[in-house]
């Protein structure tokens, strides 16, 4: 149509120019646009000569004038035109006609323009509006917008308005289509991104992004149908004007706009073959479910009641919670609902493993992957998806669930962190949607409001037919198993868990009830008095699994060997070829144990079935105690049962430590040359083991990868014997040593690395529990802290690299090694990768005490090893790059100058690593040569090009031409930066591969963009920022502050900056962002992304050291806001920002003469922090044995003292003398007494430590001791 460009195809021509006030027509008419007449390059098509233009106007553009139609007129914009060239094009509809699921009955403003035609050109216009028919608009339904409303927001070409001098004769027409044209879109009349472009560049050129968003907020009928047909829709800055303003307006509503349905030419045709339909991850269908009609009507009619009190509600999303304690059958429960309701009720089921953010991502993820390989067409399938960030995957998922038109259920099964819901689910749904969650965790608020479904034990008739069922019904039939039966289900509490072991065991073995009561009895040495309470449980579950053990250890001891082991393991991800490792790994200390008898020097760690049986029952029953049992009383009934469990696996002979500790040394270096070939006994032995678990119930396999129940692991480990478990342990470190072949320059290590990161985590946390020899202790130390360099370096994973790191700290001290050089080497090595960790997350106080640690340890081995001297240059090279981060550029030449000079002199080393080691110093001294003003920026090129020639890796090669093309970009060699740029993204892409959302790429984009922004190419280098800002919020994503909204409001405008990081690299590529913007004369953009960036600023003002940094990018950030609220016209603001640039800087010479004060101050808080540690060691001690730990803080607290006496009269020194006074008065009680008092005096200093912006957070390891 002529006003929405009716039959014409969109245009895409240059905008027309502005038109000031026209002579006096013989007659006024005028025409209402509302889409895209509003763009002025449409209007060549139909224009005649006979138009009104002057000299200063374009000859093929009519004048107009910004106006709004009231909604009391009683019409709605919406997408409902169907054009015959097949596309659903804009009209106008009235608001009491509406009949789409997705508009609104209420009418709406419409916002457009009204353009002058001449009455000679109303029949043409006419005629070529087919399907239209025109529509007088009263007077006082029109409102003409102030000419400054919107000039300060439009972009730099925006139209000059005419002054219209409306009477009542005068004609304003508004095109609204034939009943018969009004359509909305659907798979063959879709919307086009080349329309919606050309409405939307329209609103730009008169009315900038507030008029576009108006447009966006009071249209209707957006569709899931949106064709993204513009050339190169997979390019858009090549041919889409103003696309970078139109997409983030889209995106912003997206949930209105369905911009993530967009599709390409490509993947159109078949994009709506393929619904979001079916059962995605759902559990198989246990044949044997039993019971539970009464729970499974009661979650369906909470379900159904929620839905019928929320109708009043559009799109409201259900929640019921199934709760109960582990093995009361929540999931089987929830499995069964799925499988009785779809499809009759639900359209999509979608089953999620909710046991953290993480798995849920992955769960995200992996549905993105499965519907993109369903919508594959033509060779091209969805893999960007994979490529998105964790927000992006997430909001992809919310959005499409919102818009889906089918019923839906989504299972959150196990769910920990029930706050993760409010990031995971959608806050709508198109049809129907519902939320059904399995917890341990009960909320009395939603069992208050008939949320929460709480799960208890079977009753006794459930549990007889589950048994019947299971168990086979010969084994239960009879007057004599019945009564056994019901006997057994007693017993057992009417554990459902626990009732299936049994019942698998009968099954599997062919025993009756009755006899199998029998053996269970004969279990249990501990009396049936001990099972008094349903929640204490676990003593069933070890009963049932030690006879389930029993039978598998007649037909095959190593099965139930095996299954032990993985006790240690995580719960999930296991294999076959995992199996077959660990019996090799048993194999070999089996071997080695024989060895020592040999020899006599070994203990005999071997078992027989029924001293595990009552290992299990001994075990079992100091878990269940009453609660009202004192701590004294229950210590030492364990006490009674550890030692009852020695006597049953008693040792045969005594040890040597000092030959044991040999062995275990030349076993190291036996198993290091030896291949770690898989012979056809663990082949064998693997399988059967495999097959055997599975059978007994114990074992369950999806897609070829294994999952033991959790209460089964506890069960498991609970029922072995202190020396069986060390045992074990030892094993599982081996077997994992064997499979964990990480290494960080072999970028085809780390798949293998990651698939089994998990059993390295908890294998090395069970570790740090048992009384390992030293040698194991290291072997678990090497692996949490080669764990936590593969998080932080593969998966930018910091927060968990930090966990693993300082859990083989405390490994190390576990050891007691004391200055063991082997220990104090990797001791060294650890504290160097947690400085590094430290530095990724901007704590650079925390990375220099690290660093400097280990520099110390590292020189003192290196007197006696030679060979540590490459570890004293490593950690002098990363001390350097932490004082290029923090500008202290001298301090970091010194640093890195001297790891070069040390690098060069080991001569011993091999010449590659060597060459590796030097081209990383020489790239960090170009950049000191490069921070410095004046740049010396031929010097640095210079470095960088000798570090190339010596570079082999191909992580390292790219950071150097990135380093070489910010040198190149200063210079003014701005071609030779760009392919030194495309090279270093080339590498890095072949490095990471599927990870494209890397810390290294996104240095890369930023550079890049810098590129642009130098070249005035302000379109790209809005892009490359923006893609650098996504990845960036994506890797610092654990700085974000979850549940805290981040604000400021200037002039009516409020922004939220709740989804940035507070991370200093985010605050600068906003910066760059809020610049470009600047630059393109989008005001209003630059001025949101400097508010965002002043926010981060200002929290890490207040939290971080690094001060001088952030107090030059304050007020730089000032400066540009107070240019931007000039170019809005907002003087007030601006004067505002003016005041408070110059009090900053008022402020800064008044603490420059406070700055002796302020040392002071810093190195009180640096003793105080040292004697926190050290007290809180002192009251986790298990006993008062350690005499050195208490020589060692009384002498700290001898140090405090005096520094209290130097430091400034403050709260910190107050809080630091009051904790002195608590720890003397404390500290030469016994450990029972003085444990609480200390350990609340730690907290208070905490909290006074936080106050003074100091990041405490307490090891969970300590907390466990």
């Amino acid at each position: 149509m002529s006003t929405e460009m009716g039959e014409h195809t969109p245009q895409t021509a240059a905008a027309g120019g502005g038109a000031p006030s026209p002579p006096s027509l013989s007659s006024n008419d005028y025409v209402f646009g509302f889409g895209s007449i509003m763009n002025t390059s449409t209007h060549a098509v139909w224009k005649t000569t006979s138009s009104p233009s002057t000299e200063s106007s374009s000859s093929s553009s009519l004048p107009g004038v910004i106006a709004t139609i009231s909604k009391e007129f009683g019409y709605r914009r919406q997408w409902s035109f169907r054009s015959s060239t097949g596309f659903t094009a804009l009209g106008v509809g009235r608001s009491s006609n509406s009949s789409s699921s997705n508009n609104s009955s209420e009418g709406s403003d419409i916002n457009g323009v009204i353009f002058q035609v001449p009455t000679n050109d109303m029949p043409d216009f006419d005629r070529r509006e087919v399907g239209y028919t025109k529509i007088r608009v009263p007077l006082e339904y029109i409102t003409i917008m102030d000419n400054r409303h919107h000039s300060e927001h439009a972009s730099s070409s925006y139209h000059k308005q005419a002054n219209f001098a409306f009477t009542p004769n005068d004609n304003i027409w508004l095109y609204v289509p034939l009943p018969n044209y009004i359509h909305y879109a659907d798979e063959t009349h879709p919307l086009l991104q080349s329309y919606v472009d050309t409405v939307l560049q329209g609103c730009l050129e008169w009315g900038g992004p507030i008029m576009a968003e108006q447009f966006i907020l009071t249209t209707g009928g957006w569709s899931e149908y949106f064709l993204n047909d513009t050339p190169s829709s997979r390019r858009p800055w090549l041919f889409r004007k103003e696309y970078n303003t139109i997409d983030e307006l889209l995106k912003k509503y997206e949930e209105l706009t369905y911009y993530a349905e967009r599709r390409h030419p490509e993947e159109f045709a078949s994009a709506f073959n393929q619904r979001m339909r079916g059962s995605w991850n759902l559990p198989r269908r246990n044949p044997n479910f039993t019971g539970r009609d009464g729970q499974l009507d009661q979650l369906r009619l909470r379900l159904v009641n929620q839905d019928d009190r929320g109708k009043q509600q559009q799109r409201v999303v259900v929640r019921v919670d199934v709760a109960g304690m582990g093995g009361v059958g929540k999931s089987q429960l929830v499995t069964e609902y799925c499988y009785r309701n779809f499809p009759a009720q639900y359209g999509l089921v979608i089953w999620l493993n909710s046991e953290s953010a993480d798995s849920l991502v992955a769960d995200y993820r992996s549905l993105l992957s499965d519907m993109a390989m369903e919508v594959d067409v033509g060779g091209v399938s969805d893999n960007a998806d994979m490529n998105k960030s964790t927000d992006e995957i997430v909001g992809e998922v919310k959005t499409r669930l919102f818009r889906s038109r089918v019923p839906w259920l989504l299972v959150f099964d196990n769910l920990e962190d029930h706050d993760l819901l409010n990031d995971f689910v959608p806050r709508g749904a198109g049809i129907r949607g519902h939320v059904v969650v399995t917890t341990r965790h009960i909320e009395t608020e939603a069992v208050d409001s008939h949320g929460t479904l709480i799960l208890g034990c079977f009753d006794i008739s459930e549990s007889l037919e589950l048994l019947r069922r299971s168990a086979g019904l010969h084994n239960v039939d009879g007057e004599k198993n019945t009564l056994a039966a019901t006997e057994l289900c007693k017993m057992m509490g009417n554990l459902p868990l626990a009732l299936g072991m049994a019942a698998a065991y009968m099954r599997r073995c062919d025993v009756q009830c009755v006899e199998y009561l029998e053996r269970y009895i004969a279990s249990e040495k501990t009396g049936q008095s001990l099972y008094g309470k349903v929640e204490n449980y676990s003593l069933s579950v070890a009963s049932s699994v030690s006879l389930s053990l029993g039978e598998i250890e007649k037909e095959s001891p190593t099965t139930c060997q095996v299954l032990r082991l993985l006790s240690f393991l995580g719960p999930d991800q296991i294999t076959k070829w995992l199996l077959r490792n660990l019996l090799s790994s048993k194999k070999k200390m089996d071997a080695h144990l024989s060895e020592l008898n040999k020899t006599g020097s070994g203990m005999n760690l071997s078992s027989n079935s029924s001293a595990m049986i009552c290992g299990f029952v001994l075990a079992g029953a100091a878990l269940i105690l009453p609660a009202c049992v004192k701590d004294g009383r229950r210590v030492g009934l364990c006490v009674g049962l550890v030692a009852a469990s020695m006597l049953i696996f008693s040792s045969s002979a005594t040890d040597s430590a000092a030959t044991e500790q040999q062995a275990h040394h030349e076993d190291i270096k036996r198993s290091a040359s030896i291949s770690n070939a898989i012979s056809a006994f663990e082949y064998e032995e693997s399988d059967v083991a495999w097959d055997l678990l599975k059978s007994f119930s114990l074992l369950s396999v999806k897609e070829g990868k294994g999952s033991v129940h959790r209460l089964l692991q506890q069960a498991m480990r609970t029922c072995q014997s202190e020396e069986e478990s060390q045992r074990n342990l030892i094993i599982c470190i081996d077997a994992l040593r064997s499979l964990w072949t990480f290494k960080p320059e072999e970028v085809e290590s780390w798949k293998e690395a990651l698939q089994i990161l998990d059993h390295v985590k908890c294998v090395v946390a069970h570790a740090l529990e048992f009384e390992l020899d030293a040698i194991y202790i290291l072997k678990a130390a090497q692996l949490s802290m080669e764990a936590g360099v593969f998080s932080a370096m593969a998966l930018n994973a910091f927060v968990e690299a930090q966990y693993s790191l300082h859990l083989a700290l405390s490994l190390l001290e576990k050891a007691k090694l004391g200055r063991n050089s082997s220990s104090q080497r990797l001791k060294a090595e650890v504290l160097h990768e947690l400085g590094r960790v430290y530095r990724y997350q901007g704590s650079y106080n925390e990375s220099e005490r690290s660093l400097l640690e280990s520099l110390e340890i590292s020189q003192q081995v290196s007197r006696k090893d030679p060979a540590v001297r490459k570890y004293v240059a490593d950690t002098l090279h990363e001390l350097g790059v932490l004082e290029v981060k923090k500008h202290n550029l001298d301090s970091a030449a010194q640093f890195l100058q001297r790891s070069l000079e040390l690098r060069q002199s080991l001569t011993d080393t091999e010449s590659d690593s060597v060459n590796a080691s030097c081209a990383a110093t020489l790239h960090q001294l170009a950049a000191v040569y490069v921070a410095r003003k004046p740049p010396s920026l031929e010097k640095a090129k210079a470095l960088l090009q000798d570090a190339l020639k010596m570079c082999r890796q191909i992580g390292q090669r790219a950071a150097t031409l990135k380093q070489l093309a910010r040198v190149t970009i200063r210079q003014g060699y701005l071609e030779k930066a760009e392919i030194y740029l495309e090279q270093a993204l080339e590498l890095y892409l072949e490095l990471y591969g599927d990870n494209k959302l890397h810390i290294n790429i996104a240095s890369v984009k930023f550079q890049q963009g810098a590129l642009a922004l130098q070249r005035e190419q302000f379109d790209e280098a809005w892009l490359h920022f923006s893609e650098c800002l996504r990845i960036r919020r994506h890797v610092y994503a654990y700085a974000r502050q979850v549940g805290v909204i981040g604000t400021e409001v200037s002039a009516s405008r409020k922004f939220s900056v709740d989804t940035n990081p507070i991370h200093l690299e985010i605050s600068v590529v906003l910066h760059e962002l809020g610049v470009v913007g600047f630059a393109q004369r989008r005001f209003s953009q630059a001025f949101q992304m400097l508010l965002e960036e002043r926010a981060i600023l200002e929290n890490l003002h207040e939290t971080t050291s690094h001060s001088n940094r952030i107090y030059q990018a304050r007020l730089t950030c000032l400066t540009w806001l107070r240019k931007c609220a000039k170019e809005l016209g907002d003087e007030s603001e601006a004067e505002k920002y003016t005041k408070e640039r110059t009090a900053m800087k008022k402020e800064a010479g008044l603490k420059t003469k406070e700055k002796h004060l302020v040392s002071e101050s810093v190195m009180l808080q640096h003793k105080v922090i040292d004697c926190r540690l050290l007290a809180r060691q002192f009251a986790l001690e298990k006993s008062d044995s350690n005499i050195v730990g208490k020589e060692k803080l009384l002498n700290v607290l001898a140090e405090l003292k005096e520094e209290i006496s130097l430091a400034p009269p403050e709260s910190m020194a107050r809080a630091a003398t009051q904790f002195r006074d608590t720890m003397m008065i404390w500290i030469d009680e016994p450990i029972s007494k003085r444990r609480v008092p200390i350990l609340k005096a730690c907290d208070s200093l905490r909290d006074t430590l936080r106050a003074h912006g100091i990041q405490v957070v307490d090891s969970m390891i300590q907390n466990k001791r």
